[in-house]
């Protein structure tokens, strides 16, 4: 029989460290994202993942919430809006990678109105290294070049061109046709998949450089809207960028036989 006043035997030290260890993990998987349930939509046939977290470009915060990506009967909506307090931007990414192809993006919004902070852009990314863009930014000016088509590194002699695209209202088409010896990009007014006439041309170019990516390195179709060194809009507003929709390439889909190795869809 035990006396009231006896004392309590000790947890051994080992028990308490791992007791800690399991505490400190279940915070850290109730804090992380779990990548494997992220938000996804379908926007023009395919199936896209919905960024969340922080990091470049910018870096910037991002929101995979409804209210800042949604697809409906306008096409695909990005918005960057204040949370609690703090920007957040916007991206989609294929769940799948492309192959060679036209990819043509139908814009539904001023990209010669667009806030001067703001970088708006269709892009095929691996890494920083394997990339083909077509961004819509003025960076940080207030007039002049408002787009660009680039292919990664930029800073490559013959790797951009830099434009004016006096839009004039919302509807435009741009698009490149990625190929093994080449990628053609053009841009226009209104949504056709070629323009009605040269009064409509707004540029378009053909890169015949050496850092054009292989299809078989694995790139990824992604839209995003996001702030410059992640400032605020110039004039304090959220911003909106509307695709009304998007004609692309039949994704690789990875072989069953061999995990990991990618083979192109034919179908």
């Amino acid at each position: 029989m035990c006396s009231g006043n006896a004392v309590r035997p000790q947890r051994p030290e080992k028990y308490r460290q791992v007791c800690w260890h399991v505490l400190l993990c279940g915070l850290v998987l109730a804090l992380c994202p779990n990548p494997a349930h992220a938000r996804t939509l379908t926007f023009a046939g395919l199936e896209w993942n919905v960024r969340s977290g922080t990091g470049g470009p910018g870096p910037n915060h991002w929101s995979d919430s409804p209210e800042s990506v949604w697809v409906d009967k306008d096409g695909l909506h990005l918005k960057i809006r204040k949370i609690d307090g703090v920007w957040h931007c916007a991206e989609v990414t294929s769940l799948l990678p492309t192959r060679h192809g036209v990819h043509r993006f139908y814009v539904a919004s001023r990209i010669d109105r667009l806030d001067k902070y703001v970088v708006a852009s269709p892009f095929l990314y691996k890494d920083d290294s394997h990339e083909v863009d077509i961004e819509f930014s003025r960076w940080g000016k207030s007039s002049g070049n408002n787009a660009q088509y680039v292919v990664q590194p930029y800073h490559a002699s013959g790797n951009m061109l830099r434009f004016e695209a006096k839009s004039r209202r919302a509807r435009s088409t741009h698009y490149f046709d990625w190929e093994p010896g080449s990628i053609h990009f053009k841009s226009f007014r209104g949504h056709r998949k070629e323009p009605r006439g040269k009064r409509l041309l707004l540029q378009e170019w053909t890169y015949r450089g050496g850092d054009n990516p292989t299809e078989s390195e694995g790139l990824r179709v992604h839209i995003n809207l996001w702030l410059i060194k992640g400032k605020p809009p110039a004039n304090g507003k959220a911003v909106e960028f509307v695709l009304k929709g998007a004609e692309l390439p039949s994704p690789v889909v990875e072989s069953p036989d061999v995990p990991g190795a990618n083979t192109a869809n034919k179908n």
